[in-house]
């Protein structure tokens, strides 16, 4: 059976077409012009419909394509972007690379990062490229000599420090590590002559420790008619004082100065004082020196009673001696230290007789003599 809708053959018995859903018309078919015409226009519309399907499929197609180039575009593009985004990236990765390497700031900066994390290799690499930006700089050539000390080069770290600080004299941390080596060599001789040759006050200042001064002397240089005791004030704690008393240069091997007993000028003649001192660290002062003469006085004449005279009774005759001093006496003859020793009165003899006296003092001058005339007539 066919359907007079769309024409689909089917079996008998149906009731519905199972293609378009029309009824079943069960009536005899015949091929009137009403049906030709109205099978045309089935055909015609199936031909539509297939010619829409068929344009579709087409549009779907081109949809496709046109969806395909599209993404192939993009993917093209998205490529000439990341190429260009690598380009762009790798110029500014140069500038910024160049920028750096040609900064002493920022090669110094991680220098000092890499010292930091004791990464001494790289951080003398940085350090080398900024000392080719800046050659001068202390600060540069401090950090270079650290890690030549904690590579052990000394020799090296001495000629840097040396180097920075005649080309940054007033560089206060180029003179603190230079000290500091100076101080593990043992070297105070060097770091005296740093010291005396730094102009700067706040340096010193700040280096005070490594600085001796010399001591005040009591006694000013001069001539001297008495004994005479020197001592030295102004002395900081641990400082020791060596001298000589002969004029020749001092140093640790000298006489060591004890403040209890001082310096005794206790015999004639002449003395040149020359005496260094060394603080706690062991670093010496310049060296200082005074010039004495002790030239003893001789003591005035002793005093002699009574008086020269005529005498009718004896008299005790005396001499006046001073605490220092010890007299000695004689009759009618001239009166040495080996005379005999004055240790009381002494009873006047009779008849004309001379006495004569002198003193020795304690430093074994002799005064001229004294003498009285005396007759007594008994």
């Amino acid at each position: 059976m066919k359907c007079a809708n769309c024409g689909t053959e089917f079996q008998d018995g149906k009731l519905f077409c199972p293609v378009c859903g029309e009824e079943v018309q069960w009536v005899p078919e015949y091929n009137t012009v009403e049906t030709i015409i109205r099978q045309r226009e089935l055909q015609e519309k199936a031909l539509k419909e297939k010619k829409k399907k068929e344009e579709q499929l087409q549009r779907e197609k081109q949809r496709q394509e046109m969806a395909r180039k599209k993404k192939k575009r993009k993917k093209i593009l998205f490529s000439c972007f990341v190429g260009a985004a690598a380009a762009f990236c790798a110029i500014a990765w140069f500038a910024i690379y160049q920028t750096q390497y040609n900064s002493f700031d920022i090669q110094m900066a991680q220098a000092e990062s890499e010292f930091s994390n004791k990464d001494y290799k790289h951080a003398m690499k940085y350090l080398e490229r900024a000392l080719e930006l800046q050659p001068n700089n202390a600060e540069a050539n401090i950090l270079q000599a650290k890690i030549y000390l904690v590579n052990g080069e000394e020799e090296k770290a001495l000629a840097t420090l040396l180097a920075a600080i005649e080309t940054s004299p007033d560089s206060v941390s180029a003179y603190g590590e230079l000290l500091r080596l100076y101080e593990k060599q043992e070297n105070y001789s060097a770091i005296k002559e740093l010291m005396d040759s730094c102009i700067y006050s706040n340096i010193k200042e700040r280096y005070a420790p490594y600085i001796c001064s010399l001591p005040v002397v009591s006694l000013d240089g001069g001539v001297y008619e008495k004994k005479q005791t020197i001592h030295f004030t102004a002395m900081e704690n641990g400082t020791r004082i060596y001298y000589t008393l002969d004029g020749t240069i001092p140093d640790e091997n000298s006489t060591l100065y004890n403040e209890n007993l001082g310096i005794s000028l206790d015999e004639e003649g002449d003395y040149i004082l020359k005496y260094i001192a060394y603080n706690a660290k062991g670093i010496p002062s310049d060296i200082g020196t005074e010039s004495y003469t002790i030239a003893f006085k001789e003591p005035n004449a002793p005093r002699i009673t009574p008086a020269s005279g005529q005498y009718e009774y004896a008299r005790t005759i005396q001499v006046f001696v001073p605490s220092e001093c010890t007299a000695y006496y004689a009759f009618d003859e001239t009166v040495t230290t080996n005379s005999t020793k004055y240790t009381g009165p002494v009873q006047m003899p009779s008849g004309e007789h001379i006495f004569s006296a002198v003193l020795v003092d304690e430093n074994g001058k002799v005064s001229s003599p004294a003498s009285a005339t005396y007759v007594l007539y008994e």
